[in-house]
């Protein structure tokens, strides 16, 4: 019955979400291993790896929900966390965003005289 809704949800919402969820794992993987990012950050996700592989949970499985996909929980919070406490310069970086500038002559051309000097020398 389960699989009845599943493929044909998947099957939609693959094409929107996989391009996001591999950019986003590109983006943990590259936070993962750059010297710029603290070494107790980077240490978050192979930590939670090392949890999801290992067969002792804090949860056990026979609590309903909670107890089948704390593996799945505690490594979605250890990425996101790597995500949002690493500095924001490196984040934008290796998304590839352009940091926005604080230049006036970015912000509003129109008000920016463009001109030459020279100087004269009086004596």
């Amino acid at each position: 019955m389960f699989h009845r809704l599943a493929f044909p949800l998947l099957y939609f919402l693959a094409p929107r979400l996989l391009p996001k969820a591999m950019k986003f794992a590109r983006l943990v993987w590259r936070l993962t291993f750059d010297k710029r990012v603290s070494i107790f950050l980077r240490a978050l996700v192979p930590i939670a790896l090392l949890y999801v592989i290992s067969p002792y949970d804090i949860l056990k499985d026979r609590i309903p929900i909670i107890g089948r996909f704390d593996d799945l929980i505690i490594l979605g919070l250890a990425s996101l966390f790597l995500t949002k406490l690493a500095p924001p310069n490196v984040v934008d970086e290796h998304m590839d965003r352009v940091p926005e500038s604080n230049r006036p002559e970015d912000k509003d051309p129109e008000k920016v005289v463009d001109g030459s000097s020279r100087l004269i020398d009086d004596e």
